[in-house]
């Protein structure tokens, strides 16, 4: 007998999840492949918050949208959701942190969170874009706390690799006249 995981929901919970899952997924991978088509812009994007070294702002523009995109794969196909979910929080409350820094400096910068599209907030950075990345983090902490929903891998692996308890394979298992004497096994 197979149990269901407790935290992973299915019915109109696991419908919600997974439209959330596959929304945060691809405003992730629109991120990412917007940041590596260009390169150049992210980077200028980066250094406008005068908050890291040079060095540091060059490694944050290849590691950025890579972690981006992985993330936001794992996302849509719903594979190690939680996880994925997790990291791409973490990325949103540092965004948040650099947005609120830029605000409270009062520098102009203009976010290359998805370069020259602005899908949700236009012009310079702002209390807007906070918002944007708050609401996303919410959905990612929603995601690390209930799963990925219907549809997703994690559900699949999660019900193959599930190992029963010992009392359901107690339950299960044939009874025979070895299981019930083990000295009577060679009779």
């Amino acid at each position: 007998m197979m149990r269901t995981p407790v935290n992973e929901r299915g019915g109109v919970a696991g419908a919600m999840l997974l439209v959330l899952r596959v929304a945060l997924g691809a405003l992730f991978l629109l991120a990412a492949y917007v940041k590596l088509s260009d390169p150049q812009g992210f980077s200028e994007s980066v250094r406008a918050f005068k908050i890291l070294p040079d060095h540091l702002a060059q490694l944050a523009t290849f590691a950025v949208p890579w972690t981006e995109g992985v993330c936001g794969v794992c996302l849509v196909v719903g594979l190690w959701t939680r996880s994925a979910a997790g990291v791409v929080t973490a990325l949103l409350l540092v965004f948040i942190a650099g947005i609120a820094s830029v605000l409270w400096r009062g520098l102009s910068v203009h976010c290359g969170c998805f370069g020259k599209l602005q899908p949700f907030c236009s012009g310079p950075l702002g209390a807007c874009n906070i918002l944007q990345n708050a609401v996303m983090a919410l959905v990612g902490f929603a995601l690390m706390a209930w799963g990925g929903g219907v549809l997703s891998m994690d559900r699949r692996t999660v019900r193959v690799l599930m190992v029963p308890s010992r009392a359901e394979a107690v339950r299960e298992a044939p009874v025979t006249a070895a299981a019930v004497d083990p000295r009577r096994a060679g009779t």
